[in-house]
């Protein structure tokens, strides 16, 4: 099952890189819940968008208020546990403040019967691998 879960995973980052948001949601669990760097900044541990209209909310903050929001995979890695971990690098640009963002991450994916149930985004490779008990 470990193989299957990091192409169930690398088919939603492809379609997310594509913008193809009926694919990437087809990777998703009802249930899901995405846990975000910026939300958790933010709001704490407990700001995060749950379920497929979260993942509405989510896509639409993301895709349309961010410009030019590239989230690029160098590895995917099956970690046990049901989980895939996923180290990259992310870039975007606010449109109203021109504020650019340009940084590494990691997301650690949980996945039950096939679906994502669960993604843990950091912004950093260290933070991820520490998330999954790994080091650098």
């Amino acid at each position: 099952m470990s193989r299957a879960n990091v192409e169930i995973v690398r088919r939603g980052w492809e379609a997310w890189q594509r913008d193809d948001f009926d694919t990437w949601l087809s990777t998703l669990d009802p249930a899901v819940e995405w846990h975000t760097a910026l939300e958790r900044l933010v709001g704490g541990g407990e700001n995060h968008y749950r379920g497929i209209e979260g993942m509405r909310e989510f896509w639409t903050a993301y895709r349309t208020e961010l410009e030019d929001i590239r989230i690029e995979a160098e590895e995917l890695r099956d970690v046990g546990r049901d989980r895939v971990l996923g180290l990259g690098h992310i870039s975007w640009r606010g449109p109203a403040s021109g504020i650019e963002l340009d940084s590494p991450v990691g997301l650690v994916f949980t996945l039950r019967q096939g679906k994502i149930i669960q993604s843990m985004v950091y912004l950093s490779h260290k933070e991820a691998l520490e998330a999954v008990g790994l080091s650098e």
